[in-house]
């Protein structure tokens, strides 16, 4: 009986790289976990989707501009929880 042999398909293994063209450095970055409800979940997907941007990216300017929009007196005491250690 001949042995018939199989091209073998290298795969590596776990994630690929993040990022466009697998270049992004994720270990710059902290990781953390939301629990979001569908619809928002669907609104994140879709702005990333229209944007080509990542999540992180969309969740990031989606807080900064959120903080941009606190009422002064908001704004201020934000700051000092910002600047607080620990």
């Amino acid at each position: 009986m001949a042995r018939t042999s199989r091209k073998k398909n290298k795969q590596l293994l776990g994630r690929p790289p993040a990022g466009k063209g697998g270049v992004a450095v994720t270990k710059d970055y902290v990781q953390t976990t939301l629990r979001l409800d569908m619809a928002t979940k669907e609104l994140l997907d879709a702005l990333t989707r229209l944007l080509g941007r990542s999540q992180r990216e969309v969740a990031g300017d989606a807080l900064i501009l959120y903080a941009r929009r606190l009422r002064v007196s908001d704004q201020e005491l934000l700051a000092g929880l910002l600047h607080r250690k620990g």
